[in-house]
C-alpha cells in the first residue's frame, strides 16, 4: 500500500495522447481535478470523455503524456490508499444477477468492509424495489442508477461516474444531482462526472473540464469561466426599431431585431433598471424585459468556434 500524499489534486492528467489501434483518439488532454471538488469533464458525444476516464482509471494505455492520482502514477492505482468508486458506460452488470446480487458480488470482490451497505446504496438511489429485478430487466436509466449504487459502496474518497445521467427522467437527474454535490459540500468526497448534458451540470460542478475532438479546450471554475462570457438583454416590444434606436445609444453592442423581439450583448457592469426606465419615459412600449446569463453551453459553443477557427487557420 503507497503512503498517502498531502497537498495533492485527485487526478492530474497532463498532455494525454491515446491511439486505439492507429486512430488517434486524444491529442492533448490536460486535467487538474482537485481533492474535495465536484467536476463536470463535458464534452459531446465522442468528443474523449469515457476514453480519458478510462485511461485515469488504468484500463487504457496512452502513448504520450501522464496520469497522476493523489500524486501517484496511474500505474500504481491498486496499490493507492484511498477508495475509487467507479460507475463506467455501459455499466457492466451481470443480467443474470439481481441488482441486489451485482451489488452483494461488488462488495465481495472489492474487498470492501465498513461504509454504505447494499441496503443504503439501493436506497439512495431510489432502486430499493427494483433490488431483486435482473439486470436484463432494468431501464437504460435504471441500470445507470445501479452502476451508481456500486460506486457508492464501502467509502470511496474518489467517485468517476461516466454518464451517471444518461436515460434519467427529470426527476433522477436532480436526484443525482443533489447526491453528487451532497457527497462533495458535504462529505469532502472528490466526484468526476462526464456528462454532455452542460445545463443540468452548471449549477452543482464546482470545476468543469470541457474536451471536443481529443483536446482540452478550457478548464477552471465553473463561476469563473462563466464570468468570461457575455450576458444578453433581450426586450419584447410592439415598436422593435425604436427600442433597438433607444438601446445603441447606451453601452450595448450586437443590438439584433427578430420580429417583436430585440436583443443585445451586455457587460457584468449593466444595470438593468436605468435603461428600462430610459425606454418608458421615451414612451416605448416594453412586454417583456430581461437578462440572460450566459450558461455552459455559450462557454463551450465559444471555445468550440474558436478552436475550429484555429485549426482551419493551420490548414489554410
Amino acid at each position: 500500500m503507497l503512503e498517502a500524499k498531502g497537498d495533492c489534486p485527485a487526478i492530474e492528467v497532463s498532455q494525454l495522447q491515446l491511439k486505439l489501434g492507429r486512430k488517434p483518439i486524444l491529442h492533448d488532454v490536460s486535467l487538474r481535478v482537485e481533492t474535495g471538488s465536484l467536476y463536470g469533464l463535458l464534452g459531446r458525444n465522442g468528443a474523449g470523455k469515457t476514453t480519458t476516464m478510462r485511461a485515469a482509471l488504468g484500463l487504457q494505455s496512452f502513448v504520450g503524456g501522464s496520469i497522476q492520482l493523489f500524486g501517484h502514477d496511474v500505474s500504481a492505482i491498486h496499490q493507492l490508499p484511498q477508495l475509487l468508486g467507479v460507475a463506467l458506460d455501459p455499466p457492466g452488470l451481470d443480467d443474470t444477477l439481481s441488482v441486489r446480487q451485482n451489488l452483494e458480488l461488488a462488495r465481495i470482490r472489492g474487498g470492501i468492509v465498513g461504509g454504505r451497505s447494499v441496503d443504503e446504496v439501493l436506497e439512495i438511489v431510489g432502486l430499493t424495489h427494483r433490488q431483486h429485478n435482473y439486470g436484463s430487466r432494468l431501464s437504460h436509466g435504471q441500470g445507470r442508477r445501479a452502476a451508481v449504487a456500486r460506486a457508492l459502496l464501502g467509502n470511496p474518497e474518489l467517485l468517476l461516474l461516466d454518464e451517471p445521467l444518461s436515460g434519467l427522467d427529470p426527476q433522477g437527474v436532480e436526484r443525482m444531482l443533489d447526491l453528487f454535490q451532497t457527497l462533495s459540500r458535504d462529505e469532502g468526497k472528490t466526484v468526476v462526472l462526464s456528462s454532455h448534458h452542460l445545463r443540468e451540470v452548471q449549477h452543482v460542478c464546482t470545476h468543469v473540464g470541457l474536451i471536443d475532438d481529443g483536446h482540452t479546450l478550457l478548464e477552471g471554475e465553473t463561476v469563473d469561466l462563466l464570468a468570461t462570457m457575455p450576458s444578453h438583454l433581450e426586450v419584447h416590444t410592439d415598436d422593435a426599431a425604436g427600442v433597438a434606436k433607444a438601446l445603441a445609444a447606451s453601452d450595448i453592442s450586437e443590438i439584433i431585431i427578430n420580429n417583436q423581439v430585440v436583443t443585445g450583448v451586455v457587460n457584468a457592469q449593466f444595470q438593468r433598471e436605468p435603461v428600462l426606465k430610459s425606454l418608458l419615459a421615451a414612451g416605448l412600449p416594453v412586454a417583456e424585459f430581461f437578462v440572460k446569463p450566459s450558461s455552459l453551453v455559450d462557454v463551450f459553443q465559444d471555445a468550440v468556434d474558436t478552436y475550429d477557427k484555429q485549426q482551419q487557420e493551420v490548414h489554410v
